[in-house]
């Protein structure tokens, strides 16, 4: 009797591009969050909600969130159509994607985001 392997494997291309799209999406969030502290206009454009109608009463979050939205499937279409069918050094695509996640994360904490406001 032969015996068949099925334990073959897919590219884990795919897998990374997301992972390192998530990374782009978090740290676009915070850096938003900067953005929005820094500037008066910018946080007016942010306010997708009264802009837009999206959400509502929520300020300038709605245009946070739905940049970073967008970039994260932006980042995902072109790195998924990059890493499509490829088997890529997976580590080192995570450890960048943490990285990634970790700053964004940082920038949206006051004593982080407020090192980058003008001092009135």
């Amino acid at each position: 009797m032969q015996t068949t392997d099925t334990t073959a494997t897919k590219p884990n291309g795919p897998v990374a591009a997301v992972f390192l799209a998530a990374g782009i999406g978090s740290l676009v969030m915070g850096i938003l969050v900067v953005l929005n502290e820094v500037s008066a206009d910018i946080s007016k454009f942010l306010k997708f909600d009264a802009n837009y109608g999206l959400g509502s009463g929520v300020g300038a979050l709605s245009g946070k969130a739905t940049l970073a939205i967008l970039a994260f499937f932006a980042s995902w279409l072109v790195l998924g159509l990059l890493f499509r069918g490829k088997e890529v050094k997976f580590g080192p695509a995570l450890m960048i994607a943490l990285i990634l996640v970790a700053g964004g994360f940082l920038l949206t904490f006051p004593p982080v985001f407020e090192i980058f406001v003008p001092k009135a």
